[in-house]
């Protein structure tokens, strides 16, 4: 066996062992939950992991970075994830689900509603989880999914959508709060200040430790009035290095610092894990 084949075949062991030892270090039963802000560029991806290994898939953000990534958390052997939430149609969302949808077992899928939109990401979504029969639910305020020892509840949209064309598909975003005992994060997909006043107004419970910042970082989200309403300790922006938007918003930087909310960035430092204890949280 010449030199070249043995140091691939090194190389390959290295790799697999790391990925094996980073499995153990998640899914060894620890009594903490991690939710998993993945670096995938300028687009929302978010896994849970819940004490008891239960997992929830928040959107899958653009293309299939997601799931160059994901399986570091989910064992081929057991390729299945509890709950996958679509918070709307846009692509930065919606494209790396058709994927994760073709290798992965889902137990549940939610959505907002059916909407009239037709981008070809959200329409094939649509038909996998149609030629599959898979379970695909709507949600809205109010909806609790409990789990071993967490919960999700779901803030927003008030209304299941039905077919109706929309002014503006952020509208529809599915907002939703991840509690486990004393430890909440808030999950807002691209909610607009219009959606936060409308949920301030609702009197739901919004409080959270960790508030994972809409739209990115826009300008046009993440209005003061919420975050004093939600009165977060530190404030997660999923954005893409150098992306076009110029998210996040320098205002909204500016904002974050005069209230006191550390800033998380993955386009700074790439992937994010958030763990508790249900009653302190850190960040890896």
């Amino acid at each position: 066996m010449n030199k070249k084949i043995i140091k691939y075949i090194v190389i390959a062991v290295g790799v697999l062992l790391g990925v094996y030892f980073s499995y153990l270090q998640i899914n060894t039963k620890d009594n903490l939950a991690r939710i998993i802000f993945f670096d995938i560029g300028q687009g929302d991806a978010i896994l849970i992991i819940t004490p008891e290994k239960e997992k929830i898939l928040i959107d899958g953000g653009p293309g299939n970075v997601l799931i160059t990534k994901i399986g570091k958390y989910l064992p081929f052997y057991n390729p299945y994830i509890d709950l996958m939430i679509l918070t709307h149609a846009h692509d930065d969302h919606v494209s790396g689900l058709n994927e994760v949808l073709r290798r992965y077992k889902v137990g549940m899928i939610l959505y907002p509603g059916n909407i009239q939109y037709y981008a070809p990401s959200y329409l094939n979504l649509l038909n996998i989880i149609d030629e599959n029969e898979l379970n695909l639910t709507t949600t809205k305020a109010g909806d609790i999914y409990n789990f071993s020892s967490s919960r999700l509840e779901i803030l927003y949209p008030f209304v299941v959508y039905s077919g109706e064309e929309v002014d503006d598909v952020n509208d529809t975003s599915v907002v939703a709060r991840y509690c486990y005992i004393e430890i909440c994060v808030l999950l807002t997909g691209d909610a607009p200040v219009v959606v936060e006043e409308e949920i301030i107004a609702s009197g739901q419970n919004i409080k959270a430790k960790v508030l994972k910042m809409a739209h990115h970082g826009s300008q046009y989200s993440n209005s003061e009035e919420w975050l004093l309403a939600v009165n977060p300790e530190t404030a997660i922006i999923q954005s893409g290095e150098g992306n076009s938007f110029n998210h996040p918003h320098l205002r909204i930087l500016k904002r974050l610092k005069r209230l006191g909310i550390n800033i998380l960035r993955n386009d700074i430092l790439g992937e994010i894990i958030v763990k508790t204890d249900g009653l302190n949280y850190w960040i890896n």
